[in-house]
């Protein structure tokens, strides 16, 4: 009867995706020029029919992560498997044994919410940051959604205070969505996906400054819904990698991550808002727009 119940709200949910995906790549394209534009740019040599098929299976992918959210949140735990696994979770123990907190490089790749089952894996605490939503009722009902496994959710504006002031009398795990773009063209940039990029290097500044381990999460998408999550160890001691080196590990590692299964990244964010024009080459794709 619990496999029916999920294979039943498995179904309900894909097709409320159907509908989000008929209207945000067909009825009311949802910035589809930013879309065309960054994988044209990121993938100069792909031809257009190839671009087209990216921005296809990235708008499928869009419309599943807008109500993935609520899959992860609903399903019973018996069937949690089914959605999401873990592996190499070995490094993670080996690095709390040695009392080391860690701090957890994530991406806007795959469905990052899926990550707040992670307290499931382990026995110190998780925390995690959000933005919170000017709606008291819809705030509240997101947090409970989101702490269901246990994750310690920190509002955004108070996460670096927190995560440095953090004294549990036992390591944590910090998540961090680690490619944010900055509010402004800041002192670290780097040569990511073919383009001039500047990063936001806040996850790496709070590794080196508490000396943490630092952990990149590479995701593999399985199947529709259901996502593969794997830890790979940047360096257990951040202060001798150094905030750039961190940075220019985690990049290359996305970059990596984003060639195997581009259409899974965020590409309607307007990552490269800041970036230099000098010396850009033409690209032919960009003639679909």
């Amino acid at each position: 009867m619990r496999a029916l119940r999920f294979r039943l709200a498995l179904w309900g949910w894909r097709s409320l995706s159907d509908l989000i995906f008929l209207i945000l790549f067909r009825i009311w394209p949802y910035r589809r020029n930013m879309v065309l534009l960054n994988i044209a740019r990121c993938f100069p040599t792909r031809s257009e029919k190839e671009i087209r098929q990216l921005v296809a299976a990235y708008f499928r992918h869009l419309a599943d992560l807008i109500v993935e959210p609520l899959m992860i949140g609903g399903v019973a735990r018996s069937s949690l498997e089914k959605l999401v696994s873990y592996e190499n979770t070995a490094l993670i123990d080996r690095l709390l044994r040695e009392k080391k907190h860690i701090v957890l490089m994530a991406s806007h790749y795959g469905s990052w919410e899926y990550l707040l089952s992670l307290p499931l894996q382990t026995d110190c605490q998780v925390l995690a940051a959000y933005s919170p939503v000017s709606n008291r009722w819809l705030n509240n009902w997101l947090l409970k959604l989101r702490g269901r496994f246990g994750a310690v959710m920190i509002p955004k504006s108070e996460w670096y205070r927190r995560v440095l002031g953090w004294d549990a009398g036992a390591s944590a795990i910090f998540v961090t969505i680690a490619d944010q773009r900055p509010p402004e063209s800041g002192k670290y940039y780097l040569n990511f996906m073919n383009r001039k990029t500047f990063v936001q290097s806040g996850a790496a500044r709070i590794a080196v400054q508490r000396d943490c381990a630092v952990v990149y999460l590479d995701v593999t998408k399985k199947e529709r819904n259901a996502y593969h999550f794997r830890f790979r160890l940047i360096t257990a001691e951040a202060r001798q990698l150094g905030e750039a080196g961190i940075m220019e590990h985690y990049y290359k590692a996305l970059e990596n991550t984003i060639e195997r299964q581009p259409e899974l990244w965020l590409w309607s964010h307007n990552r490269w808002k800041f970036h230099s024009r000098q010396g850009q080459k033409p690209v032919n794709a960009l003639g679909l727009l």
